[in-house]
């Protein structure tokens, strides 16, 4: 007689294909996202009901969602698609984008909205999600002003850099989607 089951026989370990999908999407995401947690705990907060651990939660969501894309092992994300703020608050149309060796500008027009109001704040973010780094601007810049100027930090002239730029009220109540401005490569 054959023997075609043995429960004293070794099952191999072997982990599930769409169980090491999943955990490559969440480790990408993770490692994109947290160089940005202070930024996505206020920008998300709307969307977390308040509570930072679900504001960074619901942005993971999104990025899981849509902004990965590939198959495993071959996933990877799409910066484009990063959204580091959500709300409903109406961003200004950028008009040019400007870098130099040292200094990131950008440039963008007035929109006239019922909702932008002309003191309202802009916020621009650089980050490196390989070497950890996440940096926002710390001077203020209003919406009536037509650009930003900021001097880029030291660890982003070394290596390359994502920036994005969202726009929120003065009481940090309200905020826009965030607005992808593309990847800057590092400049001797």
């Amino acid at each position: 007689m054959e023997f075609f089951y043995d429960r004293n026989k070794k099952k191999s370990k072997k982990a599930p294909y769409g169980r090491l999908a999943t955990q490559q999407k969440m480790r990408l995401a993770m490692a994109f996202l947290n160089p940005l947690r202070p930024i996505i705990n206020d920008t998300w907060k709307n969307y977390g009901d308040g509570k930072k651990t679900k504001a960074f939660g619901q942005a993971l969501r999104k990025v899981i969602q849509d902004a990965i894309t590939g198959d495993y092992p071959d996933q990877h994300i799409v910066p484009e698609k990063v959204m580091i703020s959500m709300g409903t608050l109406p961003l200004p149309p950028i008009d040019d984008v400007a870098r130099s060796t040292e200094q990131l500008e950008v440039f963008y027009g007035n929109l006239t909205h019922p909702m932008a109001k002309d003191g309202d704040e802009l916020a621009l973010v650089l980050i490196n999600p390989e070497m950890g780094f996440g940096a926002r601007n710390d001077q203020t810049c209003y919406r009536k002003d037509g650009h930003i100027e900021v001097k880029i930090p030291p660890p982003f002239k070394q290596h390359g850099f994502y920036a994005y730029l969202y726009a929120h009220n003065k009481k940090g109540t309200q905020y826009s989607k965030s607005c992808y401005l593309g990847y800057f490569e590092p400049r001797a």
